[in-house]
């Protein structure tokens, strides 16, 4: 083969520099130039045999140019200034074959070099085709037109002619030259489809044919040719019909370079490997999969494999899969060996590559140093989801070009994004916020707002890597880093890199193991030996029991047990909404991907799960996270899982836990905008009955079952004002009401002479918003309220008790504003007091009130009470605390925990403390309260899985002794805040 000459080459060179600058040029360097042909005027220069004619019937385009059919035959435009590109319009001779005019371009008028236009084809007899081509290197000032020649006339002729247009290029790139490895991207219309061909072949129905969804990589000679089709929402796009016309480019890669050597598997077959297992070749739908026909899928949802073997050291490998978006993700797993007989495991840097089609999302693996002297290379299939899913389709062995990767850097008032490849040698492109095409990538691209950065790297001689999606977030109002963190929070032990929290696993591995369970505890975190040194008696479950004149709780084992649990032992509240404020994190990894386990449903994500993956390699479930937990708080103290944590759990019988009474879910005693369970609903014990028959007596046996709460937090401090104003229409309890007023007053003249109303019957009472106005009005509410608390508390407790007669009934978990409203406190300690064994508060407080809490136990009959949450913060971390300048720091938190504990336990009637909670929420918000959720330093962890060592440290310290500090074997600790 013949050296193309260094003039041509170094030419071919400044033609693809200049094109790259064309689009950033100034619009005044260029003049938009029409010529319909009505005369000579604007064609420069011209053949003397070629002429004009008018078509009659044609009004678009009367006028045309035709040739004598001699060789030569040319037209000459020149631009005004300079020319970008040129379109024109070229017609065929019906009966005649047609036959396509040359083009060249030149920046003198002397010198011409041939131009490859795309060419838009209608089709028919008489062929219409419009030949376009842009970009041309800057000072081009000539277009020139050749008439192909025929035996008599010329077989077409020329049209309208454009300089400088917009054109209506389907292509990103016209054809011609091409850097090697470029990306052609194809632009439908609206509500269109693009089929393509690359093989020559006519894409509306040769069998070859492939629907576009992503951009085509250029590296080797490629005639491209393309149709349109409109898109019918109701039919599979595989049999959308085509009869649009036919767009055709040319593309020639530059510098060309021999194949790099290797192998590349496109799995059309399984020839090319050495063994498999479980495994068939999947060809249905390759519209799904980037237009692949054949792809490697597992045959049963047991593994599957595939073996490589080379006569050449593997030094890197790239495999291209497709997982369906609505199953678990499972990484695919490698193996590399040197001999075929011993495989050790490699990893794989794994990422979304390219664009999902119905949910199959393209994933990519590669690898770039595989360990000395390997030959075979083991490529294993798993999951535990349906066996069609992951599908590989195509497997490269040294011809691969490791993808290019971004790292960003804060730079003033946004971010500076680098990108690089680990491919000595390797081009990178990149697109930006969905721009028209690839450019190349230079230097370091300054960055504001939110972006959105595909890139691709390739070397000459191998394969395109895949398509790297990235977010970046360059706006100044970024609120959560990509861990989770507050951005603007400074704190010790803020994690800035993804290796530190790699790191904390061998970390944790010490703290975790130089902690020690407090010693003298009985199974259940009781008193060990106790129930002999007290009197108090085994009864199989935990009890309430009186010592030394005292009510106290007591495990099975009949030990005196103080409830020492932790709420909310569940990453729940770490899932936060990330749709639609994309833009206030710096990064959130794409649903369809490696971290989907750290999703809930497609818009909520939990960077707590995200960074246990970081750290430990793979991601915790619910279950995970709850299993750990044990066995930290355990070593921290701790004797038991609060409420709010997933009960099924609890059922495994390693940790004391409670229930919770199903009474939120049942949306038919449910009142809009009040937490109150109406009881007065229709059937409302019967349908409690068949509830509390599938939901209590199952777990009535279990002796790990500390007891059932009622529920959580009910807004019976509103009751005696809001409840009138609700509508029987959509609340029985309002009616229940209207009834009682009737009977009491028997005549609507008397209600309203009481209430202060003007009412014409009781009926109308039932939807009108009624407000209390005089006396009669309050006591007739407090009257109500009392016989809404003696129905309620008298008909959960009998039906738990026929259901469950071994538990304890531990209340309903008091808000602490219902605790602090004297009426309504008075009056639930003596209802709530005659049906449940323990009174549950969840009582946040700067200072303990125990006058009045000695009020409830004494108003409720003496029962025990039980702190069932509680807590306090900081915002050391942006986060808010709980209960504002309680603390500044993890030091002084954990002192307020001292404080609360020590304080209640040494009270006679408190049997237990339940701090809120495992892990902070998330710092902007629980998923399900959306844009305004809770975002509190509850955590005994943070974000990043980090203890806060200072406050569980001091937490550990009551929570070892709090046996003593019951007995008074040791004085209780107090920190005086207002001393320091």
């Amino acid at each position: 083969m013949k050296k193309k000459p260094v003039l041509l080459l170094v030419f071919i060179l400044l033609f693809l520099l200049a094109s790259s600058h064309t689009l950033g040029d100034s619009a005044d360097k260029y003049s938009l130039e029409t010529d319909d042909l009505g005369d000579w005027s604007k064609v420069h220069a011209r053949s003397k045999t070629v002429s004009l004619k008018t078509i009659q019937g044609n009004e678009l385009d009367p006028t045309r140019a035709f040739g004598s059919g001699g060789s030569g035959e040319y037209l000459i435009y020149k631009a005004k200034v300079n020319l970008r590109s040129f379109e024109a319009v070229v017609y065929g001779i019906e009966g005649q074959e047609f036959k396509a005019p040359q083009f060249s371009i030149s920046p003198d008028g002397k010198t011409y070099r041939a131009v490859t236009p795309d060419s838009h084809s209608t089709g028919g007899d008489p062929a219409v085709v419009s030949y376009e081509s842009r970009d041309f290197p800057g000072g081009t000032k000539y277009l020139k037109i050749v008439f192909p020649s025929g035996k008599i006339k010329s077989p077409v002729s020329i049209g309208r002619v454009t300089l400088n247009g917009g054109g209506s290029a389907g292509a990103s790139k016209p054809s011609g030259p091409v850097l090697y490895g470029s990306m052609i991207r194809l632009t439908p219309a609206a509500g269109e489809s693009i089929y393509y061909t690359t093989d020559g072949s006519d894409p509306r129905s040769s069998p070859t044919r492939k629907l576009y969804g992503s951009p085509i990589a250029i590296v080797s000679e490629t005639l491209l040719k393309t149709t349109s089709s409109s898109a019918s929402a109701s039919a599979p796009a595989a049999d959308k019909g085509t009869g649009g016309g036919i767009s055709t480019y040319s593309f020639t890669p530059y510098p060309q370079a021999p194949a790099a050597a290797g192998l590349h598997d496109p799995l059309d077959d399984f020839g090319l490997t050495a063994l498999r297992s479980n495994l068939y070749l999947a060809k249905e739908t390759p519209n799904y999969f980037d237009n692949d026909l054949s792809r490697a899928v597992r045959a049963t949802t047991a593994p599957g494999s595939l073996i490589y073997v080379a006569s050449e050291d593997m030094k890197s490998f790239a495999v291209r899969s497709f997982y369906f978006s609505g199953q678990p993700f499972e990484k695919l797993k490698f193996y590399a060996s040197a001999d075929g007989v011993a495989y050790e495991e490699v990893d794989a840097e794994s990422y979304p590559s390219g664009y999902p089609v119905s949910n199959w999302q393209p994933q990519a693996y590669e690898n770039m140093a595989l360990p000395a002297n390997t030959r075979y290379l083991k490529i294993e299939l798993v999951g535990t989801a349906k066996s069609w899913t992951p599908q590989v389709s195509e497997v490269i062995v040294n011809r691969n070009t490791s993808s290019a990767t971004l790292t960003t850097v804060k730079s003033g008032d946004g971010m500076l994004a680098a990108i690089a490849s680990e491919t000595p040698g390797a081009r990178i492109y990149y697109r930006l916020n969905q721009s028209v095409d690839f450019v190349p990538y230079v230097s370091p691209i300054k960055l504001k707002g939110y972006n959105q950065l595909e890139t691709y790297a390739v070397k000459e001689g191998l394969l395109t890597s895949p398509i790297r999606s990235y977010s970046v977030n360059a706006n100044k109002d970024v609120q959560v880093d990509r861990f989770g963190q507050m951005e603007t929070a400074k704190f010790q032990g803020k994690v800035t890199d993804e290796g530190q929290l790699a790191d904390d696993a061998k970390a944790d591995d010490e703290y975790y193991g130089s902690l020690k369970a407090p010693d003298e505890r009985d199974r259940y975190g009781g008193l060990a030996g106790s129930a002999d040194e007290y009197g108090l008696k085994a009864t199989g479950h935990f009890a309430v029991q009186r010592m030394n004149g005292r009510p106290v709780l007591t495990t099975p084992e009949g030990n005196l047990f103080f409830s020492l649990g932790v709420n909310g032992v569940t990453a729940q509240e770490t899932y936060t909404l990330v749709k639609g404020r994309e833009s206030k994190f710096e990064y959130v990894p794409p649903y369809a991907g490696e971290y989907k386990p750290a999703y809930i449903n497609t818009d909520g994500f939990s960077f707590y799960i995200a960074n246990k993956y970081r750290k430990t390699g793979r991601f915790f479930t619910e279950h995970d996270v709850y299993m750990e937990a044990i066995e930290r708080i355990r070593k921290w103290g701790f004797n038991g899982i609060g409420a709010y944590s997933p009960e099924k759990y609890g059922e495994e019988g390693l940790f004391p836990y409670v229930r919770m009474l199903p009474l939120e879910g049942m949306s038919w005693a449910r009142i809009g905008g009040l937490s109150l369970f109406d009881i007065y609903a229709p059937d409302a014990e019967a349908k409690l009955d068949q509830s509390f028959a599938q939901t209590v007596a199952p777990y009535k046996d279990d002796p790990m079952l500390i007891g059932t709460f009622i529920g959580n937090e009910f807004d019976y401090h509103k009751f005696l004002t809001e409840v009138p104003k609700l509508k029987a229409s959509k609340a029985a309890m309002k009616g229940a009401l209207v009834d009682m007023l009737r009977t009491k007053y028997a005549t609507i003249e008397a209600f309203n002479s009481a209430w202060k109303m003007n009412y014409k019957s009781f009926d109308e009472l039932k939807e009108a918003q009624l407000t209390l106005k005089a006396s009669p009005a309050w006591r007739d509410m407090e009257a109500f309220f009392a016989d809404y608390l003696d129905r309620f508390f008298g008909t959960v407790s009998r039906l738990y008790r026929k259901y469950d007669p071994n538990h304890l009934l531990l209340g309903d978990r008091w808000i602490t504003t219902t605790f602090h409203n004297e009426t309504v406190r008075r009056m639930l300690s003596e209802y709530e007091g005659k049906y449940v064994d323990v009174i549950s508060i969840n009582y946040y407080t700067y200072k303990l009130e125990t006058d009045l809490l000695e009020e409830v136990h004494e108003l409720s009959g003496g029962k025990p009470i039980l702190m069932s949450e509680f807590g306090y913060g900081t915002t050391e971390q942006g986060l808010e605390p709980l209960m504002k300048n309680s603390a500044v720091n993890q030091f002084q938190r954990g002192m307020r925990y001292r404080n609360y504990v020590e304080g209640v336990a040494v009270l006679p009637y408190v049997v237990g403390a339940n701090v809120f909670n495992y892990v902070d929420q998330a710092g902007l918000g629980r998923y399900w309260q959306g844009l305004w959720g809770e975002h509190y330093n509850s955590g005994l962890v943070n974000v990043a899985d980090r203890p806060y060592k200072d406050y569980v440290g001091a937490a550990k310290a009551t929570n070892d002794d709090i046996y003593k500090i019951m007995l008074g074997e040791r004085k209780k600790f107090y920190y005086d805040f207002s001393q320091k």
